[in-house]
């Protein structure tokens, strides 16, 4: 079976409508285009590699996402919120795939005692 995590990188795609635009926030997009060197993997190791790299991202998301909400809450200023969008977004695919590229190259899973 193969890696059908490379369908997110058509979304890098979006990046053109800086072009029609004229809006840096639609360069964001490609971010995607790095989920496009996933398409020939095809094994076991990946899944548990996703997994693994997925667990990242979401322990990121939790982390950053309550420090801003925290934040926000202290501040009373709603002008952090469209940043910390884009840092929660941004960083959690970031964290996502340098993991999966981590575990990747070390090749290595670490069992844990049942």
């Amino acid at each position: 079976m193969k890696c059908t995590f490379w369908y997110l990188g058509f979304l890098s795609l979006l990046s053109l409508l800086f072009f029609a635009e004229d809006k840096v926030g639609f360069l964001g997009f490609l971010g995607f285009i790095s989920f496009f060197s996933v398409y020939k993997i095809s094994d076991e190791m990946l899944e548990v590699n996703i997994g693994r790299a997925s667990r990242n991202a979401f322990l990121f998301a939790m982390f950053f996402g309550s420090a801003s909400l925290a934040y926000l809450y202290l501040t009373n200023g709603l002008e952090f919120l469209q940043i910390a969008f884009v840092l929660l977004f941004g960083g959690t695919l970031l964290v996502c795939l340098l993991s999966l590229f981590y575990y990747q190259k070390v090749g290595k899973v670490h069992r844990t005692k049942d």
